[in-house]
């Protein structure tokens, strides 16, 4: 898919297309044990030693994932659908979905 249209007031020319807002990726901090869209990855936002599980299929049961010990944000290539363990605190866990045109 090109990301040029035809100038509308001269058809010899060329001008940019809007980049549609599905091309770009979002992060959501989803409460605890509620279900949202499988995501592209997590995001472990807190910087204390706690035990993390996740959810993968929707009527399943929690994976337990361990002891997640970082210092600032830690990325885990994972796709669940929700989390639980912590303090179970929203935003907690971040959920980021990769954009794509």
């Amino acid at each position: 898919m090109g990301r040029y249209r035809a100038d509308s007031t001269d058809n010899t020319k060329s001008m940019p297309k809007q980049i549609p807002v599905k091309s770009f990726g979002t992060a959501i901090a989803p409460a605890a044990e509620a279900e949202v869209e499988r995501a592209s990855y997590v995001i472990v936002n807190v910087e204390h030693a706690t035990k993390y599980e996740f959810l993968y299929e929707s009527g399943g049961t929690y994976v337990d994932y361990g002891i997640v010990a970082a210092d600032g944000p830690l990325r885990i290539n994972i796709n669940p659908i929700a989390w639980k363990g912590g303090a179970g605190t929203t935003g907690h866990v971040s959920f980021v979905y990769r954009g794509g045109a």
